[in-house]
């Protein structure tokens, strides 16, 4: 059971990533209605074309399924499981496309030069104490900045830097639709999946510990 500061931490970057999730479940149905007005005044005709019909269901059927995986993948970011993995330099990629467009309007930058490393971390904690060190470093900016993401593998530890920088955009809006995230969220986070943090104050940094079955494989990249 989570205690008082990690639920409200939770909740808060679940109510401020609640707009993003809502267009990834509904991404690949949008277009089926389409298809099917269109399969519709196909078979209306006298002789109907059953190529471009089959071609058409088939369409379907492909979006279904990715809506299936879509809607499956979101409640993972709703109901976390602390034992799933995922590739850190995969994972980050997967957390600033989930932030990115609110940041884009809000006239934040992110620049990812993580790289592709092979260690394994949870996908839990990553997704919610680096995702919340994101949007609470942006948050607390003034005006918007740019984000500078940099990865090297320490041991059986991957070291994320966030980095903020003068930014070069103009935002849309300062709206952020729900409660600001403020660090002592992160905080709280990064204590209920065991990650070490450090912030000064330009610069976040982020240790996740790697997943059992890849810190052999961690370590031997590191020293290479």
């Amino acid at each position: 059971m989570l205690e008082g500061p990690a639920e409200a931490a939770r909740y808060a970057l679940t109510r401020r990533l609640i707009p993003v999730l809502r267009h990834h479940m509904v991404v690949h149905l949008q277009p089926i209605g389409m298809i099917y007005e269109v399969l519709e005044r196909r078979l209306s005709v006298v002789n109907p074309d059953l190529d471009a019909i089959r071609e058409g269901l088939a369409k379907i059927n492909s979006l279904a399924r990715s809506a299936v995986v879509s809607c499956l993948d979101v409640v993972t970011w709703l109901s976390p499981d602390a034992n799933t993995s995922i590739g850190v330099s995969d994972g980050v990629a997967e957390c600033v496309s989930t932030v990115n467009s609110d940041f884009r309007f809000r006239g934040f930058t992110v620049t990812n030069e993580c790289g592709d490393a092979p260690l394994r971390v949870s996908q839990a904690a990553l997704r919610e104490v680096f995702t919340a060190a994101l949007v609470a470093v942006t948050d607390s900016a003034e005006e918007p900045v740019d984000l500078l993401l940099r990865l090297r593998l320490a041991g059986d530890q991957a070291v994320i830097t966030v980095e903020t920088r003068p930014g070069q955009a103009t935002g849309f809006t300062s709206d952020i639709g729900y409660r600001a995230l403020v660090w002592s969220d992160v905080v709280a986070l990064a204590q209920l999946h065991q990650v070490i943090l450090h912030r000064e104050a330009t610069l976040a940094v982020l240790s996740f510990v790697a997943s059992p079955s890849s810190a052999v494989c961690g370590v031997a990249s590191a020293v290479g």
